[in-house]
């Protein structure tokens, strides 16, 4: 009867557990716009496991998908500026600590980029979301230029950290770019102007 009785409880327990892990299944239209942003990055797996991650509805639009993007970027952007701070009081190589300020700097812009991007999409302003953002790849990559010029011989430092911060970026682009889009294609078409004809004795109006 006690082995019976635990029985129905494990069972039970991995009801609840099994509910709880079920993730419902993404919509279509959802689906097709991670499908459409991450396609367009270097690591299609790490960009869809990172929407599927911060995904708070599997309804979501591209308003919500550009909001993950921006809180993303900004955090790694973050994060990565502090790591090489830190990075940098403990390094002794001259070559590494000049190439890392460098890389303290670019990252100082990237963060300022995304913080005024974020701004810009608080208050609606999508078209310059990716004005904003426009600086970030080359200012990334500056940063790995300068750890991959001789003589540095810990070139690998921010590899990773690059990496992702590449994705980032391009899943913000990517998805301001067709935030605005959607906007384009959902605004209302003005009505035409009604043509004003006048005549010697009186004016007319033809709709």
């Amino acid at each position: 009867m006690a082995f019976a009785s635990k029985l129905v409880l494990v069972s039970l327990l991995l009801v609840v557990f099994l509910m709880i892990n079920i993730k419902p299944s993404l919509s279509q239209s959802t689906q097709q716009l991670i499908e459409k942003i991450c396609r367009s990055t270097e690591d299609y797996g790490f960009c869809r496991r990172t929407f599927e991650a911060h995904l708070k509805s599997p309804n979501a639009n591209i308003v919500d998908l550009t909001q993950i993007t921006l809180e993303v970027a900004t955090d790694h952007a973050t994060k990565t500026h502090e790591f090489i701070r830190q990075t940098l009081e403990t390094t002794r190589d001259p070559a590494l600590k000049n190439a890392l300020s460098e890389c303290e700097n670019a990252y100082g812009l990237i963060m300022h980029a995304f913080e005024l991007a974020v701004v810009s999409f608080f208050f609606g302003d999508y078209k310059n979301i990716e004005k904003e953002e426009r600086i970030t790849p080359r200012t990334e990559a500056s940063c790995e230029a300068s750890l991959y010029t001789p003589p540095n011989k810990q070139k690998h430092i921010l590899d990773e950290r690059s990496r992702e911060m590449r994705i980032f970026i391009g899943m913000s682009l990517v998805s301001a770019q067709e935030l605005v889009r959607s906007k384009l294609k959902s605004a209302p078409v003005p009505a035409p102007a009604p043509l004003f004809v006048t005549s010697p004795s009186k004016a007319s109006v033809f709709h």
